[in-house]
């Protein structure tokens, strides 16, 4: 609990570096790439956010997004339904009723509820359907107004956390406090502000006394100038905020694109090796590795795109829409390996993928053609992809090219990722181990460990580990053959 001259005092202004409770919880989930969006206000989402949270005016809500982000990954629904659940301390209340005469008339027993809902809100993957949110007058219409956008299966989930208004300033004080609670790094959201001591965050100008006696979770807003003097130690204790007490200008809150890329920018540098020579020797080995593949191995590509024609027709290459470096959109192209209505079909299969995150990964997939088989295991699939090297679109060594759709529900990872280019190969493809339920942790780990470890040495060592891993299924297949032929001639 709070303790000092401070601690018991009430908001003198019910802002905190000049924001209210609304601009604190909007800037709280901006962290995340989540856009809120209130009913009816018609204001449009954030165009960079991942997710919208849609609310009912004047609603505010705090709760964990990470502990449903797989439910949200893998249902098909449009837009969910989340309802919010505070714990219920006790199963049961009982006390004991005394009659007339003084002696035990009864013993009551009161249960309380399994479930205490504190409100519900709505998380929706499209634009158009929030924006619908936004312009609507009712839930119901701007329901109503997202089925006419398109298909839209809304499903429910149940998740901890808690529901507060805006109209109550109880509910203001105590949503500032959640929130202060749970944010570890709001100066990355909020201009202005930095850590003053361990959790503790105040205005960029502020300082902590050698008196003062402050331990985070703490937020301290402005204070008048007396306040800050050897004669008015700040004493407190979080988790807990100090409102300001003064007349300040509100601080700006970052957009989420800007959040983002500035996160982006940052931990790139930090992670760059040293001196500037790495980028253009980078590049520079690329354009000259692609070239000569490409020249090189010419007339295998000539062969390859012929068997593909042969074996399922036209079109002998297959785009998929990716992002690169940045977050930018583009097509990296492959050998076409499967058949032309394989898209069609990965609602059916998915029920058999082997991967725990929204990549598809099944063994013996039907949607594979009888060269595209050959072509994968060799991964001679990926030849084109050089020519996306030499646009500048992929490197040669890289996290994995994945479209946005796979990215959206984890920005720290997708940031990290997107400041380099994709590489045709990477740390995941060569450590990977396909075991069932991991492989998605395995993606997020290894494309952050290349990111923090970027050389040229690493990427020497993976492109041999590369061409080591192909040489070894070579092996394996002319062994097999060599076994069934023999098999066949002792018969």
């Amino acid at each position: 609990m709070p303790t000092g001259t401070l601690a018991h005092q009430p908001a003198a202004t019910g802002r905190i570096w000049g924001l209210d409770a609304i601009e604190i919880h909007d800037a709280y989930w901006a962290s995340f790439g989540v856009s809120c969006v209130r009913l009816g206000s018609g204001t449009m989402p954030d165009p960079d956010a991942d997710v919208f949270l849609l609310l009912d005016e004047g609603q505010l809500a705090v709760f964990d997004l990470r502990t449903i982000a797989d439910t949200l990954l893998w249902n098909s629904a449009e837009c969910t339904r989340v309802h919010l659940l505070q714990p219920v301390k006790d199963g049961y209340r009982e006390r004991i009723l005394f009659g007339a005469d003084g002696n035990v008339a009864k013993i009551e027993r009161k249960y309380n509820a399994d479930r205490n809902v504190s409100g519900q809100v709505y998380i929706a993957r499209r634009r158009a359907h929030a924006e619908a949110w936004a312009m609507a007058a009712t839930a119901q219409r701007a329901l109503a107004a997202m089925r006419v956008r398109g298909r839209v299966r809304i499903d429910a989930i149940d998740c901890a956390g808690r529901g507060f208004h805006s109209a109550s300033q109880q509910d203001r004080e105590q949503l500032v406090r959640a929130i202060a609670t749970a944010w570890a790094h709001p100066d990355r959201v909020i201009e202005g502000i930095r850590p003053l001591a361990d959790g503790v965050f105040g205005l960029a100008s502020d300082r902590i006394a050698e008196r003062d006696r402050c331990i985070g979770p703490l937020w301290i807003g402005e204070r008048p100038r007396i306040s800050r003097g050897a004669d008015a130690p700040l004493q407190e204790i979080g988790p807990s905020v100090v409102w300001d007490r003064a007349t300040t200008s509100a601080l700006r809150v970052r957009p989420i694109g800007e959040i983002f890329s500035h996160e982006s920018g940052r931990e790139s540098q930090e992670t760059a090796p040293r001196g500037n020579w790495y980028r253009p020797f980078k590049r520079a080995f690329d354009v000259v590795f692609a070239a000569s593949v490409l020249v090189v191995f010419s007339p295998l590509i000539l062969a390859i795109a012929i068997a593909v024609v042969i074996d399922d027709g036209f079109p002998i290459f297959f785009g998929h829409r990716r992002q690169t470096k940045g977050g930018g959109i583009f097509r990296c192209w492959k050998f076409r390996t499967m058949r032309r209505n394989a898209e069609a079909l990965v609602a059916e299969l998915r029920k058999q993928n082997l991967c725990d995150g929204p990549q598809v990964f099944i063994r013996d997939d039907p949607r594979v053609t009888r060269v595209g088989k050959i072509l994968r295991r060799f991964q001679l699939d990926e030849f084109p992809q050089f020519w996306n090297v030499l646009k500048g679109e992929m490197s040669v060594v890289g996290p994995r090219p994945s479209p946005d759709n796979e990215n959206q529900f984890c920005p720290a990872w997708r940031e990290k990722r997107l400041s380099v280019r994709p590489g045709i190969t990477g740390l995941w493809q060569v450590m990977r181990t396909r075991a069932p339920g991991k492989d998605f942790q395995e993606w997020i780990q290894y494309d952050i460990e290349y990111v923090e470890r970027k050389g040229p040495l690493l990427d020497l060592r993976i492109i041999v580990m590369t061409v080591m891993g192909m040489l070894r299924i070579g092996r394996k297949s002319a062994d097999s053959a060599g076994t069934a032929q023999e098999t066949r001639g002792s018969k």
